[in-house]
């Protein structure tokens, strides 16, 4: 596998969410080979990559890997941007692309992204929840802190 993980070029410190996905990316590799979790009649390796929000970078780095290595599917990227012009790398290999935080409803079409899955909702089906809980409520303003 080959995980994706954004590092901002401008923040001198690690956010924890990039730090949490690392770690939880590692863990679940480790834990497939501990109960004997197998691809192919192999055991699951990974490969680790960082992001930075440039596109081509991006792109050469996974094309980088994928040639380099036996590569099943990927997970991530975190950036939405980022997913749009590596899912098709992935298709065009006959992998699946898994992205944990990649929220553009460009990527829910099937058609164009068949590879392509998430972890966390779309932007617009997170809007829609949100306009539930309004209505539900009898809401006319709040204050969202992302």
């Amino acid at each position: 596998l080959l995980g994706l993980f954004y590092l901002n070029p401008n923040v001198s410190d690690s956010n924890n969410v990039a730090i949490q996905s690392r770690a939880m990316f590692k863990a679940a590799v480790l834990l497939s080979n501990q109960y004997n979790i197998k691809i192919n009649g192999n055991l699951i390796g990974w490969r680790s990559g960082q992001t930075t929000g440039n596109l081509v970078d991006a792109l050469s780095d996974t094309c980088r890997s994928v040639s380099q290595s036996n590569i099943v599917g990927i997970i991530g990227p975190t950036l939405s941007r980022e997913a749009v012009i590596i899912s098709p790398v992935g298709h065009s290999l006959g992998i699946p692309v898994i992205a944990y935080s990649a929220t553009s409803p460009d990527l829910s079409d099937k058609t164009a992204y068949p590879n392509f899955y998430r972890t966390v909702p779309s932007d617009n089906t997170a809007a829609k929840a949100l306009v539930k809980l309004f209505n539900r409520f009898n809401w006319t303003s709040c204050l969202i802190i992302y």
